[in-house]
């Protein structure tokens, strides 16, 4: 097994110098921020990392004990206690300390460094979005593993797709493989530029441009501005996606070198290649690429908009329309992200559970309304949702939590249980509040009295929505009205 980096490339990337003796060997095969993810059986990097209330440096005599390859700090750290350092460097002479100016942006450079070594011949793919980046991300890589064979696709795992996230996914490439798919994802002004100069994509999907993270970015065109970053680095001979129907489209193509492509449902099929079929409603979405019929059935139009922009770059690619059906065919929910089961409950009657709480903003939780909404009535009981607050908007949150109120008005669902102290604007713009309860928070006590309440009012195929934030915790609401498998799974 070889070292991810050699000594000098390391030094040279991360600006940094060692301190010690200057003769350890700087040998790694991985690279953790989290001292917990190291193993004793694989030499790593430690890269500790300073955040606002934690401080990775103080976890360096723990992570030593597990026999590290390589460990970065902050120059400011070592100056504060370079006796300290210099003494545990002494003591460890197999370890290659370096001292940097940020161990965050040392991270990103050797991650870049790691990528320019390894990744020369490989096709690089970056998504972003507002929402719906991870199931535009799994679409694709399904496709390619039909298309290139599954070892011959590097992709990210999970949800690392931040300013850690990426540089540690990216760390994992052997380079052999043919394409590399990455998520870029932003929880601040610059995150994605920064991440885009580490795998300077050649392709680029942005999935839509809405209002996650709008708390931080206070703007649509600030959000706009921070994503087209992803575009940055698209070569002549690359090409950027946006859909064509998303008022900030022309803007986020604004300074792309290669190829501008948009796509969408209104796109001309003789340009897509492309033909709608029809809407299958909870069973997802029939259409036909090149005149071949294809089941995508991941509900929503959102994600029939998204599997348009992976069809269009999968096209760009000469990716044949065999490979595309099974690709797309093979895909289903992502866990958290709209998951529809047909499920039994409690009271031996069924429903149908949608469950989408792993994330939530305005855009993406009108989504699911419209969605909700246009279900066929003569095929669905009731319509009961549970919907919870929807964090990171700041000034933002009052406006758009009335927003979705305005939108159970048009609706007219049979119940509403609204979860958060945000949904409280909700509740207060909601006409008929008789169908409606309020809880303060996620609770075990508050999620027994919805519980109970669902069994009463589920006579058998309703539809019983929960949407909301992941730290609003509703994935913990499902037992109390589900009736789950020994293991915990739902029947």
């Amino acid at each position: 097994m070889k070292t991810l980096l050699e000594k000098d490339e390391l030094l040279k990337a991360v600006q940094g110098k060692e301190i010690g003796c200057g003769n350890a060997e700087c040998f790694f095969c991985d690279v953790q921020t989290d001292s917990r993810n190291i193993s004793q059986d694989l030499k790593a990097m430690f890269v500790p990392l300073l955040g606002e209330f934690q401080d990775g440096h103080k976890f360096i005599p723990s992570v030593l004990e597990k026999k590290p390859g390589v460990i970065l700090l902050n120059e400011s750290e070592y100056q504060k206690k370079s006796d300290f350092y210099d003494e545990l460097a002494e003591k460890n002479k197999t370890v290659c300390f370096v001292k940097v100016e940020n161990t965050l942006h040392a991270l990103q450079a050797a991650a870049k460094a790691y990528v320019e070594k390894k990744c020369s011949s490989m096709i690089k793919v970056s998504i972003t979005g507002s929402s719906g980046k991870t199931t535009t991300k799994e679409m694709l890589v399904s496709i390619c593993k039909e298309y290139f064979g599954e070892e011959n696709v590097a992709y990210t795992k999970g949800n690392f797709n931040s300013e850690t996230g990426l540089p540690l996914s990216v760390f994992k490439i052997n380079g052999n493989e043919k394409i590399g798919i990455f998520e870029m994802g932003m929880n601040r002004f610059g995150e994605i530029e920064e991440i885009s100069e580490v795998w300077k994509s050649k392709y680029g999907i942005i999935t839509n441009i809405g209002t996650a993270h709008i708390g931080i970015l206070k703007t649509r065109e600030n959000i706009a501005r921070e994503k087209r970053h992803s575009f940055d680095f698209i070569p002549q001979d690359g090409a950027a996606f946006v859909p064509a129907d998303d008022d900030f489209a022309d803007f986020c193509l604004e300074n792309v070198k290669g190829e501008k492509i948009k796509f969408g449902k209104n796109v001309d099929t003789l340009r897509s290649g492309v033909e709608f079929g029809k809407n299958l409603g909870l069973f997802g979405t029939e259409f036909f690429v090149d005149g071949l019929k294809i089941h995508l059935s991941l509900s929503g139009e959102y994600n029939y908009q998204n599997a348009l922009g992976v069809v269009a770059l999968a096209k760009k690619l000469g990716i044949d329309a065999v490979s595309i059906k099974n690709g797309l065919e093979n895909v289903c929910s992502v866990g958290g992200r709209m998951e529809i089961l047909k499920t039994e409950l409690k009271n031996q009657k069924n429903c149908v559970l949608i469950k989408d709480c792993y994330n939530a903003n305005l855009d993406s939780m009108l989504k699911v309304l419209d969605f909700c909404q246009n279900l066929d009535k003569k095929s669905y009981g009731k319509k009961i949702f549970v919907l919870a607050d929807m964090k990171e908007l700041g000034d933002e949150s009052e406006k758009s939590h009335k927003a979705v109120g305005e939108k159970i008005n048009s609706i007219s669902p049979d119940f509403v249980f609204l979860i958060g102290k945000e949904m409280k604007a909700c509740y207060d713009v909601i006409k008929n509040t008789e169908n409606v309860l309020l809880f303060d928070e996620s609770s075990p006590e508050n999620f027994e009295i919805i519980g109970e309440k669902i069994l009463e009012k589920v006579n058998g195929n309703e539809i019983v929505l929960l949407k909301g934030s992941h730290s609003m915790e509703l994935d913990k609401l499902i037992p109390y009205f589900v009736l789950l498998k020994n293991e915990g799974e739902i029947q």
